[in-house]
């Protein structure tokens, strides 16, 4: 036992949230820098936007229900002695592909409409059911249980069924350009007023997460399904009361849910994976999930003031190109169509290359103190 050497360090640069960190400010640099100053704010707003929330959807489908299958862990076939490089351009051609499967059949077959902002209320929709069963449910009863992949398409085929229900019964386009279409199915929820509740709904499905800011509490005792069923009854009420309560206050739509609600859903990611609860591991338990939240409230302010200042003159194009969006989209678009599928894509396909390997999402667990 004595003689047995450290496992050998792969990549570069710190281990644990040192490597986080790095990753992070180069996603945020790069991601600003070309993907909101290099490209015009009308392909942003009008075709970048709509059609990440498909890839989003084909994201959650990959990393959270078929676990990463084929080539990368949990379920794939990487080992150290493999390449992540070949592991990670693997699992991100499927992504792409996917996504680009979707999206041409959702314009050229059903429901053949064109990229834009339909893509973008429906792909809410599709989000929120692919993060409902992915991230609160974990897959349940399916997963472990079939191939990671049988997984999969089970779970695209419930998302899809119930965001086509909801669209189609639940819906209506009143307020926007389409309002008087054959597309408007006059359903009692306007789809500006759904997005904003699912987005809030959504962040406090990571905050409640087993894995992100209070790691499951205070339904660890609960049990599985037990636990899901409490997270999604507490998730939806706060996501209703913060919602319609930022609203009965004035403030902005956009800075409620693209904003606040965005940056909520990308630090209980960036924190809690990427730097591993930094700060706050000496805590367990409910001392954890406090502290954690609260630091991450904290992060959430000084990000928001930074990005508004960094993103004001794009801002300042888009109002000027007299496009529906506002410094608040830019937001969101970077909080969670740009940096944040990133982020997630570098770590779970690609295992940080080059950089150290991460550390599994909920790293330490909430009875540990590190």
């Amino acid at each position: 036992m004595g003689n047995e050497k450290p496992p050998e360090k792969i990549g570069i640069g710190p281990l644990g949230r040192g490597g986080g960190l790095i990753q992070f400010i180069i996603f945020a640099v790069v991601g600003i820098v070309i993907f909101v100053y290099c490209v015009s704010p009308a392909s942003i707003v009008l075709k970048i936007i709509p059609a990440t929330l498909i890839m989003l959807i084909v994201l959650g489908h990959l990393v959270l229900l078929g676990d990463n299958w084929p080539w990368a862990p949990p379920a794939g076939n990487w080992t150290p002695a493999k390449s992540r490089f070949a592991a990670g351009i693997g699992m991100t051609i499927l992504w792409a592909i996917f996504t680009f499967v979707i999206l041409l059949f959702m314009k050229f077959i059903y429901p053949q409409w064109p990229i834009g902002p339909l893509y973008l209320w429906f792909g809410v929709i599709g989000f929120w059911a692919t993060l409902l069963y992915g991230v609160v449910w974990g897959g349940w009863p399916f997963k472990g249980k079939v191939h990671p992949w049988g997984t999969m398409a089970i779970s695209f085929i419930i998302v899809m069924v119930v965001s086509i229900l909801i669209w189609n019964l639940l819906t209506n386009l009143d307020g926007t350009p389409l309002a008087d279409t054959s597309i408007n199915h006059k359903g009692p929820l306007n789809v500006n007023w759904l997005t904003g509740y699912l987005v809030w709904s959504i962040a406090w499905f990571f905050v409640f997460s087993p894995v992100f800011t209070t790691q499951g509490w205070p339904f660890g005792k609960w049990g599985h399904p037990g636990a899901a069923v409490g997270q999604t009854i507490l998730a939806h009420l706060l996501g209703y009361i913060f919602w319609k309560g930022s609203l009965g206050l004035g403030l902005s739509p956009t800075f409620s849910f693209a904003a606040v609600g965005s940056s909520l859903i990308f630090w209980s990611l960036v924190y809690c994976w990427h730097l591993q609860f930094w700060g706050v591991t000496k805590y367990t338990f409910a001392k954890r999930a406090v502290s954690a939240f609260i630091v991450q409230c904290i992060i959430i302010v000084i990000w928001i003031i930074i990005l508004r200042w960094i993103l004001c003159s794009a801002a300042s194009a888009v109002a000027a190109a007299k496009l529906p969006a506002d410094i608040n989209i830019l937001i969101i678009y970077l909080n969670l169509c740009i940096v944040g599928p990133a982020l997630i894509a570098h770590n779970a396909f690609w295992l940080r290359w080059p950089l150290t390997l991460p550390n599994p999402p909920g790293t330490p667990p909430p009875d540990q103190a590190a």
